[in-house]
């Protein structure tokens, strides 16, 4: 899971985009890429693995300060070719984060559903469950079928997470996607310092707790309550209020609740971006 560094004051976080070959986690990157500001953004490179042959996407992006700690994530694409299973298994080692690419072509649904299949398979080889990780469903190439493809997709895959219909080639639903599932994983990495600094655990150890599951419609999440270790005291983490923005700049806003004292603090996330 990602990491807390009290020292260092810095919050740092890990979001794989895992799916099929030809699915558009590659298109996403480079949209993203090209939309955020330069204050955010990285170098997106094409990381060579350690087969000396099969290359990935990997774009780190900085959210800014996020209560007095300078918070980034890495965001990793998948490379799906059969040869490649080892690879996808090491990059989703402790990943704080999935965007599922699926593709809605039909003649690409076996790939996508083989490729969801696989995504169960190698979480639990974590010893996790795929649901105990927030996981935001993007449904591409939108443009190339006819309007009830994503509900026909949708019901065989039987994944659960908020779903958004895109278009990578052209950024419709990409950013829309990222925001969502950042959304999730700044607010369980911002509770991991809070954790670390009640317990005294040396900070540049301290691992992020395992991300609360997004209990969603298709449309819509709502994370609901996760509690510590089994512990009376637990943690809501609910919407400050929609994600806002669209032209220069995005808000996110998350409120993480003590359900015991009733303290409730809240964290604005904002990302500038470049108008078309």
């Amino acid at each position: 899971m990602g990491t807390a560094d009290r020292d260092a004051h810095e919050i740092h976080g890990k979001v794989v985009y895992f799916g099929p070959t030809g699915a558009g986690k590659s298109a996403n990157l480079s949209f993203i890429q090209r939309k955020l500001k330069r204050e955010h953004r990285g170098e997106l490179k094409k990381q060579t693995a350690r087969d000396g042959v099969t290359t990935y996407d990997v774009l780190p992006v900085s959210l800014g300060a996020v209560r007095g700690y300078k918070t980034s994530i890495q965001i990793a694409t998948v490379p799906g070719a059969p040869q490649a299973a080892a690879i996808r298994k090491e990059l989703l080692r402790d990943v704080d984060g999935i965007v599922f690419v699926a593709d809605l072509r039909p003649e690409r649904h076996d790939a996508t559903l083989a490729a969801a299949s696989e995504l169960r398979r190698l979480i639990s080889s974590q010893g996790r469950k795929l649901e105990d990780v927030p996981l935001v469903l993007q449904f591409n190439r939108r443009d190339q079928v006819d309007e009830n493809a994503v509900e026909r997709l949708h019901r065989k895959l039987g994944l659960a997470g908020p779903c958004f219909e895109a278009v990578a080639a052209d950024g419709t639903g990409v950013l829309q996607t990222l925001t969502t599932l950042s959304k999730l994983v700044l607010a369980e990495l911002r509770k991991a310092v809070d954790e670390a600094s009640r317990s005294g655990t040396p900070a540049k150890s301290a691992p992020a707790a395992t991300l609360a599951t997004a209990v969603a419609s298709p449309v819509a999440s709502r994370p609901r309550p996760t509690k510590d270790d089994g512990a009376e005291k637990s943690f809501a983490i609910e919407s400050a209020g929609p994600v806002s923005g669209g032209g220069s700049e995005i808000c996110i806003p998350v409120r993480l609740v003590d359900e015991a004292s009733g303290r409730r603090v809240e964290i604005a996330v904002r990302i500038a971006i470049d108008s078309l």
